[in-house]
């Protein structure tokens, strides 16, 4: 569930990613225009933030083929300069329309494309979110990716980038589509517009890993059986998600020692911000824990830092009564039945979906895709429109980018192959 900007193994060395910086913001060009039309519904504003010229994207991802030798595909199907746009547009929280943020990255080229719509992992921070943080290697790369010819969105997710004044809905299932969906809506708009070249053909794909595994599982469901039925999803690609959200919190209860503690506080605290749990924090959380989690959720803390703040030893940081009591009973059957709503539940898909997780993460334990994959089959889905990968050896940090490689050549072979 984890916000992997900063994580071990970048993709690009920190040498080359001070080139990058300063080839990035020389080319960049921000418009100061109003760029919203009468006619639209969803897009308020975009701006051209950055442009990677197709050499400066081969060479990059180049340096690092000896350790990731899947690479070289991705370099390969590299043919187009890419343009960055930070974009802003509208959509729902709770009763509100609100404006939220993200970027759209797409080939210098006057044609039709794909688009990849990727979800992010769990992230507390403002500063960390894809439009106040473009440079951030793990956006870069993803960046890069339209080099092969895709448009690619990243949402900001409400609560972070020009909707940062709300705390993020964190894994709350219709907020997340939302966010997600009316950005797809938003690129259908801004594509008309005469200074945009690229434009998108009827061809989407979905990818995210840890909650952006989870988003991406959820807004396939409610694009293949909800209301938003305007989008052809080709395929989903969902890396170490948490599908089944009362399964992980028993995990997280029984474990004892849990690596992430700032996950569960996040869940609780945000649905009470959001007036949908209507308890007290100290009913779930011990002292001086319950005291610190308004102070560590307010944007200003890395994920790393609010983990620090709080203690991976469950005993200490939950009341006895939500450790014994949770399972049944009305004292935490609102908690209950919040967590089962925002789960993600199989059904018979006629989409391509490829589950990924590592067999050595702590975080997120592998069953959760094992058994989501199965619960998919169960369903009536084909074993050959549904498949799940174990990446043996890996665990929440190091199966990043393993899956995003393999995720990016599986969409180039379905996209090469239509």
């Amino acid at each position: 569930m984890e916000n992997h900007v900063r994580s071990k193994g970048s993709i690009i060395s920190m040498y080359g990613f001070l080139l990058l910086l300063l080839i990035f913001m020389a080319v960049s060009c921000n418009k100061e225009d109003d760029n919203q039309n009468n006619d639209d519904i969803f897009l308020l504003d975009y701006s051209s933030i950055g442009l990677w010229p197709v050499d400066l994207v081969k060479s990059s991802l180049s340096s690092r083929v000896g350790e990731y030798p899947e690479i070289a595909d991705i370099i390969d199907h590299a043919r187009y300069g890419v343009q960055v746009y930070s974009i802003e547009y509208e959509t729902h929280y709770l009763d509100s329309v609100i404006t939220v943020s993200g970027l759209v990255s797409m080939p210098v080229a006057d044609s039709k494309f794909p688009v990849i719509s990727f979800q992010n992992g769990t992230n507390t921070a403002h500063d960390d979110a894809p439009t106040k943080a473009p440079l951030n290697e793990a956006f870069v790369l993803l960046q890069f990716l339209a080099s092969n010819g895709y448009i690619i969105l990243i949402p900001d997710y409400i609560g972070f980038g020009s909707s940062e004044s709300i705390l993020h809905p964190y894994y709350h299932r219709v907020n997340t589509n939302n966010a997600v969906i009316d950005l797809l809506h938003a690129l259908k708009e801004m594509q008309l517009k005469d200074d945009v070249l690229a434009e998108s053909n009827d061809s989407t794909f979905l990818m995210g890993y840890s909650q952006g595994g989870w988003a991406t599982l959820s807004v396939l469901d409610e694009i293949e059986n909800g209301e938003a039925t305007d989008f052809d999803i080709t395929a989903a690609s969902c890396g170490a998600g948490a599908y089944n959200l009362m399964t992980m919190a028993n995990y997280i209860f029984d474990v004892g020692n849990y690596p992430g503690p700032l996950y569960l506080p996040y869940f609780l605290y945000s649905q009470i911000d959001m007036g949908l749990l209507t308890d007290p924090l100290e009913k779930y959380f011990k002292s001086p824990y319950f005291e610190k989690i308004p102070r560590l959720f307010d944007g200003s803390y890395t994920n790393g830092e609010v983990n620090s703040e709080l203690t991976d030893q469950i005993t200490d940081l939950l009341t006895e009564d939500l450790i014994d009591n949770f399972a049944a009973g009305q004292y935490f059957s609102q908690l209950r039945q919040l967590l089962q709503e925002n789960s993600v539940s199989a059904w018979n898909s006629n989409v391509r979906i490829q589950f990924y997780h590592g067999s050595a993460d702590l975080t997120v334990p592998s069953a959760q895709s094992s058994a989501i994959y199965q619960s998919f089959i169960n369903a009536g889905t084909d074993s050959e429109t549904v498949q799940f990968f174990e990446l043996n050896g890996l665990d929440h940090t190091t199966g990043l980018i393993p899956w995003g490689i393999s995720t990016l050549s599986w969409f180039n072979e379905l996209r090469d192959n239509n």
